[in-house]
């Protein structure tokens, strides 16, 4: 039972380079089955038109750099006993979501400053542009 229902599944990024005639990969390491054998990998969703279509639920390239992340733990991980090894696992991925979500918001709020300073300044130039035309309408009338 366990052969007939387990995948070895690869992230997106190497699953690209594999041979695409290669059916025992392209069966068993599919990131995203459309054959309803990993409905948790793969969604159907909508696009604008309303048309479905098969679309990624789930980020195996995160998955892949977070993985290499917790190698660097391996050495401290492989002594442990069954109880340390998950509380100090989960207190890593907390404290690592914690810094990735803070790290996001931090990149959100320094472009969303960008955009604001962008458009302040444009306003600006809009401004001066505006004072320079009456200025000249101005001149045109004293000339006269």
């Amino acid at each position: 039972m366990w052969k007939k229902t387990t995948h070895f599944i690869v992230d997106t990024y190497h699953y690209n380079n594999h041979v695409a005639w290669d059916v025992l990969c392209r069966t068993w390491c599919n990131p995203a089955p459309t054959d309803g054998s990993a409905p948790n990998l793969v969604i159907m969703a909508k696009d604008k038109s309303g048309k479905p279509y098969w679309k990624r639920a789930f980020n195996t390239q995160a998955c892949e750099q977070l993985n290499s992340w917790l190698g660097g733990f391996e050495s401290i991980l492989k002594r442990m006993t069954v109880g340390n090894f998950d509380w100090f696992l989960h207190t890593m991925l907390f404290y690592h979501t914690k810094y990735v979500i803070e790290k996001q918001q931090r990149k959100q709020e320094k472009a969303q400053k960008k955009a604001s300073k962008i458009y302040d300044s444009e306003g600006e130039d809009d401004e001066e542009e505006e004072e320079e035309e009456e200025e000249e309408e101005d001149d045109l009338n004293t000339v006269d």
